[in-house]
C-alpha cells in the first residue's frame, strides 16, 4: 500500500497533528509501508517529502477577503490541483491531517474522495464547526451553527459566518465518502454526534515514545534542571502558557488555594512560551524553561516534577500527559474533553470537575501530603501507556481504518 499523508508542514519536531503526522509517517516507513508526506511548508530535507501545490500572491489576497468575511481557508484554491501531484496519483490511499491552517480548502474533499480511498484524521473539533477547533460550552456544532460568541478562538474570524461555513463543510461531506479517526473515545463520540457521523470512526489512541520518556532518577534531573532537592514541583506544559484554553490561571488560583505549609515548598516548573509572565503572576517560585523542543530534554523535566498538572478547559487529550505518565509521574486535570481517559482518577491521577479549582488545588494538596501514593499512581500510569499508548497500537489501529477506507473504495 502507497500512503500520502497530507499536512500543513513536515518536520521533527512540533505540537499536536503535526508532530503526530510526522510520526505516524515515520513509523509507516519502519514498518515497510510506502508513505509520502505532502505539505505546505517543508522544514525537513527528507526525500519522502513534497510540496503542495500554492499560488501564493492570489491565495494571500483571497485569504484576507475571506478572513474579513469571517471564511477561512476556501481561499486555497491550490487545494483543487492536489490530485495533479505525481505523489497523488501513485498512491492506494490518502491520509488528511489538520484541515485548517490556511493550507487547505475543504471544499476540495469531493475531488480528492472520488480520485483515492480517503482517511481524515481529527486533532481538534475543527471539521465539524462553524469555525472552532474548541467549542468550549457551546454545541451549536450539533445544529448549523450561527450566533457565534467564541469567534476569537482558534483559528479566529472577523465576523459571524458561522452557519454559512457549517453548511459548505457539510456540503462537502454530503458529495464525499471517507473515512475518520480521532485521538481520543471523547472526541469518536462528539464527532459520531455531527455532520461526520456519516462516515465510520475509529479511535486511534494517541503515542508516546515510551524508551524516551521513562522513568529517570529524579535526584539527577533536579541538578541537570538546577532544581532543589527537596521542593514539591509541579509541572505545567503549553506551547503558549498564557492561552487561556490551556488553565494557567486555574492552575495558579488552585496554587494559592493550597495551605502556607505547602506553598513555602512549592515550585512551579514552566514550560512554553510567555513562561517568565505567567511566573511574575504565581505566589511561589518558578522555573521557567521556555519552549523545550528535544524529546530527552522534556523527559529529563517530567521526571524533575512531583506532579504534573493539566488544568484545560478543553482538550482532545493531550500527548504531554501521556508523556507524564510514561514518566511515572501522577497527573491532576480537570474532567473535560478526553483527559479523563489518560488521568483515570484515583488510579494514574486525580480528576476535578470543570474549572473547578478549589478541587484541583485539594488534589496538589493530597498528592503532596502522600509521597507513597504518588508513587503508585505514578507506576499505575507509566502501565496504562505502555497497555494503551504506544506506536504499535498507534500504527496498528491507523492501518484498521486505512483497510477500512481501501475497502469502502473497492465497493463503491
Amino acid at each position: 500500500m502507497k500512503v500520502l499523508l497530507i499536512l500543513e508542514r513536515a518536520c521533527a519536531h512540533g505540537t499536536g497533528g503535526v508532530i503526530s503526522a510526522f510520526k505516524l509517517h515515520c513509523a509507516l516507513r519502519e514498518a515497510g509501508i510506502d508513505s509520502t508526506i505532502a505539505c505546505r511548508l517543508r522544514e525537513t530535507d527528507r526525500e519522502d517529502c513534497v510540496e503542495l501545490p500554492r499560488s501564493d500572491f492570489a491565495e494571500l489576497w483571497l485569504g484576507r477577503l475571506g478572513w474579513r468575511l469571517g471564511l477561512n481557508d476556501i481561499h486555497c484554491l491550490s487545494t483543487f490541483r492536489i490530485t495533479k501531484l505525481p505523489a497523488f496519483r501513485e498512491a492506494d490511499l490518502v491520509n488528511l491531517h489538520s484541515g485548517h491552517s490556511n493550507y487547505l480548502n475543504y471544499l476540495a474533499l469531493p475531488r480528492i474522495a472520488r480520485a483515492k480511498p480517503l482517511v481524515v484524521s481529527l486533532h481538534d473539533m475543527w471539521n465539524f464547526t462553524g469555525h472552532c477547533a474548541y467549542c468550549l460550552d457551546c454545541d451549536r456544532w450539533k445544529t448549523g451553527c450561527g450566533k457565534c460568541q467564541y469567534l476569537d478562538t482558534y483559528p479566529p474570524v472577523a465576523r459571524d459566518a458561522t452557519r454559512i461555513e457549517w453548511k459548505l463543510k457539510n456540503w462537502a461531506y454530503r458529495r464525499s465518502d471517507m473515512v475518520v479517526t480521532a485521538p481520543s473515545r471523547w472526541l469518536c463520540d462528539v464527532a459520531s454526534q455531527s455532520m461526520l457521523g456519516r462516515f465510520p470512526i475509529h479511535f486511534v489512541p494517541n503515542f508516546v515514545d515510551v524508551e524516551t520518556h521513562a522513568p529517570q532518577d529524579q535526584a539527577a534531573c533536579r541538578e541537570q534542571l538546577g532544581l532543589e532537592k527537596d521542593r514539591f514541583v509541579i509541572m505545567f506544559v503549553a506551547a503558549a502558557l498564557d492561552d487561556p484554553r490551556k488553565g494557567g490561571d486555574l492552575l495558579l488560583e488552585a496554587i494559592r488555594m493550597l495551605p502556607d505549609y505547602i506553598r513555602r515548598d512549592t515550585t512551579l516548573l514552566l514550560l512554553g512560551d510567555r513562561s517568565e509572565q505567567m511566573a511574575d503572576r504565581a505566589d511561589v517560585p518558578c522555573k521557567c524553561l521556555g519552549y523545550v523542543v528535544d524529546d530527552k530534554a522534556k523527559a529529563a523535566c517530567y521526571n524533575a516534577a512531583d506532579v504534573f498538572a493539566i488544568p484545560s478547559r478543553d482538550e482532545v487529550q493531550g500527548r504531554v500527559i501521556l508523556e507524564a505518565l510514561a514518566c511515572a509521574r501522577p497527573c491532576v486535570g480537570f474532567d473535560v474533553g478526553g483527559i479523563g481517559e489518560s488521568v483515570v482518577h484515583g488510579k494514574t491521577g486525580y480528576l476535578a470537575p470543570a474549572e473547578g479549582a478549589e478541587a484541583f488545588s485539594a488534589a496538589l494538596q493530597r498528592l503532596y501530603d502522600d509521597p507513597e501514593k504518588r508513587e503508585a499512581l505514578g507506576r499505575a500510569g507509566r502501565a496504562h501507556v505502555l497497555g494503551e499508548n504506544t506506536m504499535k497500537q498507534h500504527l496498528d489501529a491507523f492501518l484498521e481504518a486505512f483497510n477500512t477506507a481501501v475497502e469502502r473504495k473497492k465497493a463503491a
